[in-house]
């Protein structure tokens, strides 16, 4: 955590492509170009849209159910997302930026952080570099594509400063205009502030940003414990998230077509979500010590269930751990929403070998199974219990805010 050393002005350099899945299709597809489209995994009524056209988000539409988008904008036109599409367009604008900018990290699909050089630690250079890399991408990458950007000490207020201008922006914020900054703002916009932390803000006094720029360090600590320490630093332009912007939870969620909307195929498909998570926890080298299942259902019931367990990183634990979740599953109408994750994530330190056969050599199948499809490409092998499922929950790209741990 860096709190010995002063923040700096101009720091750093946030670029945030602006409604990128939208505006990617509407780069390859010129005709949808000025319309309201909407990009969905599953683009039947209760599928949900994940990125909407800048069109459509004058329009109202946001993420949320197809069908529900359908009503309040009836001529949404809806694309069925295209992962590998996007990606293609992340490495182009990866090599735009790299061109300018040796010092810069991917947060995301459509997110970049720069770390700007001396030389280019002043408004001027700053402002002059994120214009040209605006620039190359519209020229390099497409001409339809526009990023908003965001120059500030930390990455947290970068980031904030390319919040305030959409789609297409430019905005600098420095040290001596942060009370200005935060003067038009609400609680809410400050990224990690939801609506329930400003709940428990407003509870302390707290009822703007001005005010929580205002409080001192003692005061935030005793409000606040540890977090309120993060916050004092954070408001003022110290680099503290890099230290605590990790993943908490490995896990995917899909919802059903009409088709495998059954008790057989929503564990069928659940069986593939479950796999591809577990995937994703040795690839990372990580071991799980904790599972969260939700199932929705056509008649908006629920059921949740999470439960820590002996940490596991291998397939058929896995398995047998979520079908003990289900075991109280009633399965009260038909099934529409799955989702299950993995917690208590650990780095596992080194080959920890199991003194139980069957558990070694499930990891050994694991190990065996991922090492083909990486060869071979995803689904080249797969157990036939997701046979049914094998079309469904196709890879997804993950986009968005990077994530502030805050009080909850």
């Amino acid at each position: 955590m860096s709190i010995t050393s002063p923040p700096k002005d101009y720091s750093n350099l946030f670029l945030d492509m602006n409604s990128f899945f939208a505006s990617v299709e509407q780069q390859v597809q010129p005709t949808l170009r000025g319309k309201p489209i909407g990009v969905a995994p599953y683009t039947g009524a209760t599928g949900c849209i994940i990125a909407a056209s800048r069109e459509a988000k004058l329009r109202g539409v946001k993420i949320g159910r197809v069908g529900e988008m359908k009503n309040l904008c009836p001529d949404l036109k809806i694309i069925e997302a295209r992962p590998a599409l996007y990606m293609l367009y992340h490495k182009e604008i990866k090599k735009v930026i790299g061109d300018f900018c040796p010092y810069f990290e991917p947060l995301s699909i459509d997110e970049f952080v720069v770390r700007l050089t001396k030389r280019e630690q002043n408004r001027e250079s700053a402002t002059r570099l994120a214009l040209e890399i605006k620039r190359a991408i519209r020229e390099r990458v497409g001409d339809f594509l526009t990023c908003s950007v965001g120059i500030g000490p930390s990455t947290f207020l970068a980031k904030m400063a390319g919040e305030r201008q959409k789609p297409d922006g430019l905005t600098v914020v420095a040290l001596s205009e942060l009370k200005k900054f935060y003067s038009e703002l609400k609680l809410t916009d400050l990224v990690g502030i939801n609506w329930r932390m400003e709940e428990r803000l407003k509870n302390f006094g707290i009822n703007s940003p001005t005010d929580f720029f205002e409080k001192s360090l003692p005061e935030l600590v005793a409000l606040l414990n540890h977090w309120g320490r993060l916050w004092f630093f954070r408001l003022r332009g110290y680099e503290v998230d890099d230290f605590i912007i990790k993943n908490k939870t490995i896990g995917h969620s899909h919802v059903l077509p009409p088709e495998l909307r059954t008790k057989e195929g929503a564990i069928s498909v659940l069986r593939r979500l479950i796999f591809k998570a577990g995937k994703r926890i040795r690839d990372g080298g990580y071991l799980a010590g904790g599972i969260a299942l939700s199932i929705g259902f056509l008649d908006r019931g629920s059921y949740h269930l999470s439960r820590k367990f002996p940490s596991f990183s291998d397939n058929k634990t896995f398995l047998q751990y979520v079908d003990q979740l289900l075991k109280d599953c009633s399965w009260r109408s038909r099934p529409i929403y799955l989702a299950v994750s993995a917690f208590n994530l650990k780095k596992a330190e080194g080959r920890q070998i199991s003194i139980f056969k069957e558990i070694e050599e499930s990891r050994e199948l694991s190990l065996a199974m991922d090492e083909v499809n990486d060869e071979f490409g995803a689904d080249t092998v797969f157990p036939a219990s997701v046979f049914l499922a094998r079309n469904s929950a196709p890879d997804r790209i993950p986009f968005g805010k990077p994530r502030y741990d805050i009080l909850h």
